[in-house]
């Protein structure tokens, strides 16, 4: 079984196609700032414990991030800022270089939820191995 968790309300099981290609393809930035400001899927197995958690930021896209791992997408040779999104309130700081596209967004998600697998279109990294935050004042 699959739950997905929006950022309000009661978690959704087994979401179908139409329902997640509302949320990709239609859903603007305000239903992503709501509540907990990011959504997540997860595989309620035993054996299985890996879940996507995303959100959506104007005007660079979806940031999808595989837990427990903290693996995201990301594309080599681009110029890194360091975007701000808020999650429950508090402050994540996260590469430009790592968000994909709704289309994009979109494919791994069905992958994952039809496979349990994520698709390999994108390159997977660790958060903490990505050099983004040079920007930064500590």
């Amino acid at each position: 079984m699959f739950l997905y968790y929006g950022p309000t309300g009661a978690p959704v099981e087994n979401p179908g196609e139409e329902f997640m290609k509302k949320i990709f393809f239609q859903e603007d930035e305000e239903y992503w700032k709501q509540g907990n400001g990011e959504s997540s899927i997860e595989i309620e197995e035993d054996w299985e414990s890996e879940s996507l958690v995303f959100f959506y930021t104007e005007p660079y896209g979806f940031l999808i991030m595989r837990y427990p791992n903290f693996l995201v997408p990301f594309k080599k040779g681009e110029k890194i800022e360091t975007i701000e999104h808020f999650v429950a309130g508090a402050p994540l700081y996260v590469p430009s270089c790592s968000y994909v596209d709704r289309n994009q967004a979109y494919q791994i998600v069905h992958h994952f939820l039809t496979t349990k697998t994520v698709p390999d279109l994108v390159e997977w990294v660790e958060l903490r191995d990505i050099d983004f935050q040079k920007d930064m004042k500590s």
